[in-house]
């Protein structure tokens, strides 16, 4: 790809990118609600938006691919990545963009086939004229196509499971297996993001084993629970987890600002009679749910549900978290059939957690985003929305209880379940709490999402 320095005047004929508009609006206000309050004008951005079609006379204009394209000189200053810009050791930025001289100009700027040298008038503070910004080609190039200088990784499709499908396309892992080798780590790793599920076999039995499985992907996440804790049947439990109830499919500690992103559930000893472990993947559901009923969907994406957990010495509370939580997509146009689009192209997670949800709020009018006047607009407003929630949120719970897409596993001693908790759906079945010597004991743990992105992101470079 040739690069040349060219003073052609640059003129973007599409400047702006088409952006996906988040399904995750305002949600559309019930027929005849409205308050009687003005709406508040609407806000005025602090400065102008510019003319992209006429960039500035100073910017620098540059061949990429045969197409010239004019760059402003803070905006290559920035892009230096030479040692006295980015520490070799840390790697880590010497100077802050804030204090790039808003006149910075380019004294000389020299193109080959790897990219720019450039040195500078008025540089940053701390910078003499032996100052020379480097930078590549590729770099480049990447701006212009997809506005970010770095490399894109290419993430893995994610398959979406039933009973069966997960039999097939998974794997269990060895515990000496996992624990030493990193290629088997990265298969490991790999499953968490295709599938959000694994089990890894003939885990020593002690308390500690939780702990090493975890170190393997990242630290534990201590929680008001500690940084292990322990799932057995004890008298006046806080949590139906520690007793031999039934418990249903949900999600944990959605009552959090970050609830963690992984679980480990250790088997150290198991009853004689019940306690299967069941899972369900939430992913399936949304899939499906968004293309048989659209405006289910919807409601599931656009209506938040509040989770708490509350007993003497903890509270905890979160208000703003919806079933269906969406993300941002680049180089979409507003999408009205969800058949034309893979679901994780607007789908980053889901929050189900019903043992821990609680009353629903309202507290603004929906067109205005004021507090509404009017009491009886209010309990209107209040009924239909929870309403509207309830058939959706039902439609959601017979699809992740669908009995063929339910993994079922009696888990023995010795075995550990890693799974995603913003994904897979987990449940037990009740079990014998009279078993002498043989009550049903897990060894649980968490995993926040970052140390786990880490790793998944490093380990294909180790794991060679």
């Amino acid at each position: 790809m040739a690069l040349a320095l060219s003073w052609r005047r640059l003129v973007v004929r599409n400047p702006q990118p088409l952006w996906l508009r988040s399904i995750a609006q305002t949600v559309a206000p019930a027929r005849h609600l409205w308050t009687s309050r003005p709406r508040r004008p609407a806000h005025k951005p602090h400065a102008e938006t510019p003319d992209l079609r006429d960039p500035d006379p100073r910017w620098i204009p540059i061949d990429i691919a045969g197409q010239t394209h004019s760059f402003a000189p803070l905006v290559l200053r920035d892009l230096c990545s030479c040692p006295q810009c980015i520490d070799v050791s840390t790697r880590q930025k010497q100077f802050y963009t804030p204090d790039i001289p808003a006149n910075i100009e380019a004294r000389s700027v020299e193109a080959d086939a790897e990219g720019l040298s450039i040195t500078w008038a008025n540089d940053v503070p701390g910078y003499d004229e032996s100052h020379v910004t480097k930078i590549a080609l590729d770099a480049l190039s990447r701006v212009v196509i997809t506005g970010s200088p770095e490399v894109e990784r290419p993430q893995l499709p994610r398959s979406f499971w039933n009973a069966a499908t997960y039999a097939q396309e998974t794997n269990d892992f060895e515990y000496a297996e996992y624990m030493a080798d990193d290629k088997v780590l990265l298969h490991a790793v790999k499953q968490l993001h295709t599938h959000g599920l694994l089990f890894v076999r003939n885990v020593p039995e002690d308390e500690e084993s939780v702990n090493r499985l975890a170190e393997r992907i990242g630290p534990l996440k201590t929680t008001f629970y500690g940084k292990t804790w322990d799932v057995r049947a004890v008298p006046d439990a806080k949590n139906v987890a520690y007793t031999s109830q039934n418990l249903g499919f949900h999600m944990d500690l959605m009552y959090m600002e970050q609830p963690p992103h992984l679980q480990l559930l250790h088997c150290i000893q198991s009853s004689s009679s019940g306690g299967a472990s069941l899972f369900s993947d939430s992913f399936k559901a949304v899939k499906d749910i968004a293309q048989m009923n659209p405006g289910a969907f919807r409601t599931l994406a656009r209506q938040p549900v509040s989770y708490h957990y509350d007993h003497p010495g903890e509270n905890y509370y979160h208000q703003k978290r919806t079933v269906i939580q969406q993300k941002a997509v680049p180089g979409r146009s507003p999408v009205e059939e969800l058949q034309d689009l893979d679901v994780m192209d607007f789908v980053s997670s889901v929050a189900w957690s019903p043992p821990f949800q609680g009353p629903f709020r309202l507290t603004v009018d929906s067109r205005t985003g004021q507090p509404m006047q009017d009491a009886v607009l209010m309990s209107r407003a209040y009924n239909f929305q929870v309403s509207r929630w309830h058939q959706a949120a039902s439609e959601f719970n017979n699809l992740i209880h669908r009995e063929d897409h339910i993994h079922e596993r009696l888990m023995k001693p010795g075995e550990c379940v890693i799974f995603d908790n913003r994904r897979v759906l987990h449940a037990r079945r009740a079990f014998n709490i009279g078993d002498i010597g043989r009550q049903r004991w897990l060894k649980g743990g968490y995993i926040d999402r970052d140390p786990y992105l880490s790793r998944l992101k490093t380990l294909p470079s180790h794991a060679r």
